[in-house]
């Protein structure tokens, strides 16, 4: 796999809070306060609500999702950074916890995507299915008809120090053969109280997230390119 060729595509964070029941009247102000960022509101159910931006140049999403036990933002179809992203997301999650009053996180999930190319390979699915997984075209026989995609889901577990885990996927991009697909979800699953610096803690555990995918993953599959 060639590491220089990594691309951001997406950034999902997903908060789980003690169930609320949000006014109305914090949500308008949310929205008010954020109409740089945000420029649709939609009550998608009683309990739901989006806040939500699309860019029509690049179809790029950013979304502020509010329900009464997790709030989400999310930026798709990006070529932001992480550090670009985060400048927004933690300015979006210090006002909604302060306007929600919300008291803690029982646990965080970060979804972070990324697209990469095989080092050597023009086509990715040979790359994970014969080159990583070793197989050939007699071990696809039984499929009796061409794979049109291919990849590998990895879980690895918290330690008895280390209270997080990453559920890693590793897959030929069905749009471009040519790309891999990369995701590291990881959740950090320690109880996390929203006093003092609580966004340093938010903004480490991202890092830890981005840092896992691109050098212990990277490094898992830049061992097949010679």
């Amino acid at each position: 796999m060639n590491k220089e060729s990594l691309t951001s595509l997406s950034f999902i964070i997903e908060l789980l809070n003690p169930p609320m029941k949000h006014q109305n009247i914090n949500i308008h102000e949310l929205f008010l306060e954020f109409k740089d960022i945000y420029t649709n509101c939609n009550k998608v159910t009683d309990t739901i609500t989006e806040l939500s931006r699309i860019n029509k140049d690049n179809q790029e999403i950013n979304k502020l999702i509010i329900q009464n036990d997790k709030i989400v933002v999310m930026n798709n179809f990006t070529t932001n950074t992480i550090e670009s992203f985060w400048k927004r997301a933690g300015y979006v999650i210090e006002k909604t916890v302060l306007c929600l009053n919300i008291p803690l996180f029982f646990f965080r999930q970060y979804t972070l995507r990324f697209t990469a190319s095989p080092l050597k390979e023009k086509d990715s699915r040979v790359f994970l299915g014969n080159v990583v997984c070793g197989l050939n075209d007699n071990n696809l026989k039984p499929f009796s008809r061409p794979i049109h995609g291919f990849g590998l889901r990895i879980v690895l577990p918290p330690l008895p120090n280390e209270q997080n885990e990453y559920n890693i996927r590793i897959e030929s991009l069905l749009s471009e053969m040519g790309k891999i697909f990369l995701e590291n979800q990881a959740r950090f699953l320690a109880p996390l109280q929203l006093q003092g610096k609580y966004l340093d803690n938010i903004k480490a555990e991202i890092n830890k997230t981005d840092k896992f995918l691109k050098d212990n993953v990277c490094d898992f599959l830049e061992q097949y390119n010679k």
